[in-house]
């Protein structure tokens, strides 16, 4: 499966989380891919991603809660940067 590195827009990157999780979910990929894929957009697109100490409310909004769910445990024991 191939997924868009570097989505341009909160949207975009959404849709790009949504491909992988069910993807992940239909078993088409595995956790570590899953888990690199969503720790990169983290560390190179934090801004897009999170907002104050959560997700991006457009992001909730747009993945719903199960993936929600399951972006959250793939971020366990990741630290955000403050300081560019």
């Amino acid at each position: 499966m191939e997924f868009l590195k570097n989505p341009t827009t909160v949207k975009m990157l959404a849709a790009q989380i949504i491909k992988a999780c069910d993807n992940y979910i239909a078993l088409k990929i595995p956790e570590k891919q899953l888990k690199d894929l969503i720790t990169y957009y983290a560390a190179q697109h934090g801004k897009k991603l999170f907002s104050h100490a959560s997700l991006n409310p457009t992001i909730k909004n747009r993945i719903g809660k199960k993936r929600i769910e399951l972006v959250n445990i793939m971020l366990s024991g990741f630290q955000f940067k403050l300081l560019d």
